[in-house]
């Protein structure tokens, strides 16, 4: 018996992408009824971001399949408002990411945006996301034959939490140890470069990159030392970005005076 009457599937790289495709095969196993809402273009990198300053265009592309010319969190809010209101989906997957979604990148990530944007509308949500070495020959066999037994059992033993970052290593199948549960750290980026160019009308551009070095990461909790020990990386996540820990503790020593005032 499948867990889920209805899916909502959506991602970061695009409605042409070869992992939706991937995604749309592990929807079909765990659900009776999959929409697929997914940007019209590459969108990785926009995190949560919505489209404020520009109209939405939808473009269909068969039974309850749809392009949408925004970016991933636009594709959840527009399915919910146009389809889904009144049967919402009892699962968001998001995926599957062409590359790791570890680290520092995860707030940069759309394919994890589009499930925290759900999370939002009080909608469960996973973000499937698979490592490569060679973006010319990305393997996604791991997450094809370990993502609807592992979603299977989360949903068992932690129906109540909303949302989950998964990352696959890229190894054959039968070298992955298992699975972690892991937490966000900080580290891999060490800093910011632009690399300059000018365009044909002579005038200068930009390309914003990331100098990184994973290596220096070793806790041993966090994604990417699980991805490294050929682990699948299973992250919880939750909407708020407030650190409520020290909200609590500040809540229970009272206001103070802004500086200045007596």
């Amino acid at each position: 018996m499948k867990p889920f009457q209805r899916i909502l599937l959506t991602n970061d790289d695009g409605i042409d992408a070869p992992g939706l495709k991937v995604a749309e095969v592990i929807a079909g196993e765990l659900a009776e009824e999959v929409w697929v809402v997914a940007p019209e273009h590459d969108q990785s990198g926009v995190g949560q971001s919505i489209s404020l300053h520009s109209p939405l265009r939808v473009y269909h592309h068969g039974e309850r399949r749809y392009a949408v010319s925004g970016t991933p969190a636009d594709c959840v809010l527009f399915a919910m408002a146009e389809w889904l209101e009144e049967t919402p989906p009892d699962l968001v997957l998001s995926g599957v990411n062409c590359g790791a979604n570890l680290s520092d990148s995860v707030m940069y990530s759309g394919t994890v945006g589009a499930v925290l944007a759900a999370a939002h509308l009080g909608l469960p949500g996973v973000a499937l996301s698979q490592a490569f070495l060679d973006r010319d020959a990305i393997n996604y066999t791991p997450v094809s034959e370990l993502a609807v037994g592992l979603i299977r059992e989360l949903w068992e033993r932690h129906a109540g939490h909303c949302c989950w970052n998964i990352n696959f290593p890229d190894l054959p199948v039968a070298e992955i140890e298992g699975n972690r549960i892991t937490r966000q750290v900080p580290g891999s980026i060490r800093r910011a470069r632009l690399m300059a160019g000018r365009d044909g009308r002579n005038l200068s551009y930009h390309w914003l990159s990331f100098e990184r070095d994973p290596d220096s990461i070793d806790h041993p909790q966090s994604d990417v030392v699980a991805l490294r020990d050929g682990r699948v990386s299973v992250m919880p996540l939750r909407p708020s970005r407030c650190d409520e820990d020290l909200a609590d503790a500040l809540w229970e020593k009272g206001e103070w005076p802004l500086a200045g005032q007596d």
